[in-house]
Formats: structure tokens, C-alpha cells, sequence
């Protein structure tokens, strides 16, 4: 890669907010960013194993949706990672050269611009030094310590009207989620319950959604899922939905918003 061709600004440095250069190896990790650095590490990037660059305040795209970093990969693989909705997710894809690879990044450092990420795969990632673990969040309120039989009298207080929503992240198989929201209308006799179902399967994410009015069958479901020794089937009211699309939309949603204000 011929730094020669391309618009270089080698004293241009980040400044509110900044940025974090750093490779796998460890041999780098500056705060002091410059285009140059970044093409740099980028042509050593079999040394590297990893380039990655971190903007220390993240790019809010939408609601609960952050971009925090782009990494780029020795086999030819570059990343986009965010929080969404509490999650650690990445769209990435193959086959990316240096010149592009730096193309993304230099424009990342630039502007905080985000490639367009059409055709790219979801993943959900874990930090390495963060060990996967069940977790539970009523109405935005986490709850550090609980058992089983805590997340049943979530949905409990649900179904009772005393609280709108629950979370529950799970670690049975390759992980997943589930959320359950209470809908209440005045045109429907009873109330309904809308269920988000995410399995973390690998390589492809399977999601499910719909609305139930069975509170008994709601019940007897989660039970399933919190006390059973395999993951729980779909109720056969719900829908499967694609989840690479759902997250992806998300980031899709704020590029076409961003190109509408130029």
C-alpha cells in the first residue's frame, strides 16, 4: 500500500472526542492518533494480527445504538462494533484489502463516518476478560443477583400490571434473550404480551417475535426456557424474524438519516 496516492494529513491528530490506536500484538496503543500511524499499522498487519481504532466517545446512531470501534483483521476481515440495547455486537466482512481497510478507518478518524455496511454479517462478541453470564432487567432497573425463580416473578409482575417490561439474557446453548413487554389496549378484551426470542446460534442468529394473550401458556413457556435442560421451541404464534437484518437496520437507519443532513 502506497501511502504516495492517498490524502494524507500526518499532523492531523483527533481532538474532542479522541481516539485509541491499537494492535493485537500489544506493540501498539496510542492516544496520540494520526492518519499516519493508522496506515502504518495497516501495512503491518501480519505483525499486528489486529488493527483496531477506538473512539473514546462512541458514534450514537439511534436510540441504545453506539459504534465504539473498527477493527481490521490479518485475514482479510474488518469489523464494526457497537452496543445496542445493552449488547456487544459486530458487522463485519471478508475479504477487505489494506487500501480499503484504511480507507474506513482514516474516514472513521476523520468525520466518526461509518462504512456502508449492506451485506455484512451480525455477531454478538464478548469481551474476553467479560465471562458470559445470565442477566435481568426489569422496567431499566439491573438486577445483579437472582435465580430462577426471580425471573418468573418478573413476568409475574408483568402479567400483575406492576411493571411494563423484563430482559432476560441467557446462557443455555449458544446464549440468547428474551424480552417480554406488556401491551395494553383498550379495543382488546385482554391484555397482550409482546416476545422478542434471540438465540445466539452460530453462524447464523435466529430471532423470534410475537404477541400472546395466554398468560398460562406464557408461563408454562419461560419455565421452559429458565428450568428445562434445552432451549425452548417458538410458541407456534410467534414469527421468525431475520436477526443480522433487525441490528443491521439500525445501523442502516442512521447512515440514511446522516445522508439526508448533507
Amino acid at each position: 500500500m502506497s501511502n504516495d496516492t492517498r490524502d494524507i494529513f500526518s499532523g492531523l491528530k483527533a481532538r474532542k472526542p479522541q481516539y485509541v490506536l491499537g494492535t493485537k500484538n500489544g506493540n501498539i496503543r496510542t492516544s496520540n492518533v494520526t492518519e499516519e500511524k493508522i496506515l502504518d499499522a495497516i501495512d503491518d498487519i501480519e505483525d499486528n494480527g489486529c488493527v483496531y481504532l477506538e473512539k473514546c466517545v462512541p458514534v450514537v446512531l439511534v436510540s441504545d445504538a453506539k459504534a465504539y470501534s473498527i477493527d481490521y483483521f490479518k485475514d482479510s476481515s474488518i469489523a464494526v462494533c457497537f452496543m445496542v440495547n445493552g449488547y456487544m455486537l459486530r458487522m463485519w466482512r471478508s475479504d477487505v484489502d489494506c487500501d480499503m481497510a484504511a480507507d474506513i478507518m482514516c474516514d472513521f478518524f476523520r468525520t466518526a463516518s461509518l462504512p456502508d455496511m449492506t451485506g455484512w454479517h451480525c455477531q454478538k462478541i464478548h469481551p474476553e476478560q467479560e465471562k458470559a453470564e445470565t442477566k435481568l432487567c426489569v422496567d431499566g432497573e439491573d438486577f445483579r443477583y437472582f435465580d430462577m425463580a426471580d425471573v418468573f416473578c418478573a413476568l409475574e409482575d408483568i402479567i400483575e400490571g406492576k411493571s411494563l417490561w423484563m430482559l432476560y439474557d441467557f446462557t443455555k446453548g449458544d446464549g440468547g434473550y428474551i424480552n417480554i413487554s406488556r401491551r395494553d389496549n383498550d379495543t382488546a378484551p385482554t391484555t397482550g404480551y409482546k416476545v422478542e426470542y434471540v438465540r445466539w446460534s452460530e453462524p447464523v442468529p435466529i430471532g423470534y417475535r410475537g404477541v400472546i394473550f395466554d398468560v398460562g401458556l406464557l408461563r408454562n413457556w419461560l419455565w421452559s426456557l429458565i428450568d428445562g435442560e434445552r432451549l425452548p421451541d417458538p410458541l407456534s404464534c410467534w414469527e421468525e424474524f431475520d436477526v443480522n437484518d433487525y441490528f443491521g437496520r439500525l445501523v442502516f437507519r442512521f447512515l440514511d438519516e446522516e445522508k439526508d443532513e448533507r
